[in-house]
Parts: structure tokens; C-alpha cells; sequence
């Protein structure tokens, strides 16, 4: 009997303290939202040209296409601009067909072959577009522009953004009559950490432009955001 009582007593012994605890008041959090955005002057150009050649066989198509593309290549680095560097992106070739009365007639061949080119001048970047042109290229796909000290810039965007997460949930602990006791949370929320802005008709904002053999450039400035949420403990 005596230790059928004990039992009890230990049980209703627990539920009290469960109970006690769940009626006691939960540790006061704020949740903050901090973003930074760090706005600076491109100082890298990616442009992507292709050169296009036709002939009977294949093996002449591609032939005339290497020409064509060293043509290209050579043209730049007559240049001397600092950092060029070339990337082979894009190799085709293909039976060539022409459509008459809804017959398919094979003509020859064509070849494709697309490279980009990275230039760390970006004031010669009008330049190296009139070149490539004069030089045989068929085609301009796209320039891009972004900062070689993109993952620096990204740290400095992040540091920001934790400051002002901490400033905003020192004002909601403030507003309560409270203050921060410890942060216990940091999160990176994921955004596009770095994007070329297109400055040109934006108001208030000014692009470098050059302007060489008719071929103007605008290579404006790059954003790279960052964003963390912060839950923090006040008392």
C-alpha cells in the first residue's frame, strides 16, 4: 500500500512541475529584417560575339570558321587591353538547307562558333565591340559587366546588413521598455548578390559612356544586396 501512495505522489509530483513550467512566460524575442545594398562602378566587361561561315562540305565550313574566329581573336589582342582573356562557349555545325515550293534543298554547311571575351578595362570596351565587328564577327549576343571583387563586396553588403538588423531590434526592444539581452539567430536569406544596373535613363543616377568607331558603351554600376533576418532576446 505504502508504496502504491509513493507512486501517486511521484506522479502528481511531475505534473506540477509540467504544468509550472508551461504556465511559466516565454523568453521575449523580436524578429528583424536587415538589408544593405552596396552600389559600385563596373571594372569588368563580358561580351559574347560568334562568327558564321558557309561552305559545300563540312569540313571546309569549319575550316573557314576557325579563320574566322582567330581573325576575331587576334583583333583583340592587337588591342593590348588589360586582362582580355577568351572563352570558347559555343561550337556548331550543321547541314545547311534551304526551302523552296516546300522542298528541302541541302546548300552546304554551317558552322557557328561563339566565344566571350573578358575585358578588365572597361573604358576600351566600346573599342574591343568595333574591333571584333571589323574583324569578321557575324554576331553580338550580349555584354555584361560586374566587379572582380564581387565576394569582397558580398561581405560588406552582409556585415550592413547585420548592423542594421541589430539597430532595428534594439528600437522594437526599446519601444517596449526593454533591451537586447542576446542575439541567437542570424540568417542569410538568399537574393541576387550581384546584378549590372542599367544606369541610362535612370534619374539621378550618371553612366560612364565611351564611344569608339560609332559603338557607345554604358557600363554603369553593379548592386550587390544582402539580406539576414535576426531573432534576438530582450529583457
Amino acid at each position: 500500500m505504502r508504496r502504491f501512495m509513493l507512486i501517486i505522489m511521484l506522479v502528481l509530483a511531475a505534473a506540477a512541475s509540467s504544468a509550472a513550467q508551461d504556465s511559466a512566460p516565454a523568453s521575449a524575442t523580436v524578429v528583424t529584417l536587415g538589408e544593405a545594398v552596396l552600389r559600385m562602378p563596373a571594372d569588368r566587361a563580358t561580351i559574347t560575339v560568334s562568327t558564321e561561315t558557309r561552305a559545300d562540305t563540312a569540313q571546309d565550313a569549319q575550316t573557314r570558321g576557325n579563320l574566322a574566329m582567330k581573325a576575331v581573336q587576334e583583333a583583340v589582342d592587337r588591342l593590348n587591353v588589360a586582362g582580355s582573356q577568351f572563352m570558347t562557349t559555343g561550337l556548331y555545325l550543321s547541314p545547311d538547307y534551304v526551302f523552296t515550293n516546300n522542298q528541302r534543298t541541302m546548300r552546304g554547311y554551317v558552322g557557328r562558333h561563339t566565344i566571350t571575351i573578358r575585358v578588365d578595362d572597361v573604358s576600351r570596351a566600346g573599342e574591343v565591340l568595333a574591333a571584333v565587328v571589323t574583324a569578321g564577327a557575324t554576331n553580338v549576343s550580349g555584354i555584361a559587366f560586374s566587379r572582380r571583387d564581387r565576394q569582397t563586396l558580398e561581405q560588406q553588403a552582409l556585415k550592413q546588413a547585420v548592423q542594421v538588423a541589430r539597430a532595428r531590434a534594439d528600437a522594437l526592444a526599446a519601444g517596449a521598455g526593454r533591451v537586447v539581452d542576446r542575439i541567437v539567430r542570424i540568417a542569410e536569406e538568399q537574393v541576387a548578390s550581384e546584378r549590372p544596373m542599367n544606369v541610362a535613363g535612370q534619374a539621378g543616377m550618371i553612366s560612364e559612356s565611351v564611344t569608339v568607331s560609332g559603338v557607345p558603351v554604358a557600363s554603369g554600376e553593379v548592386e550587390v544586396r544582402a539580406r539576414v533576418v535576426l531573432t534576438a532576446l530582450i529583457k
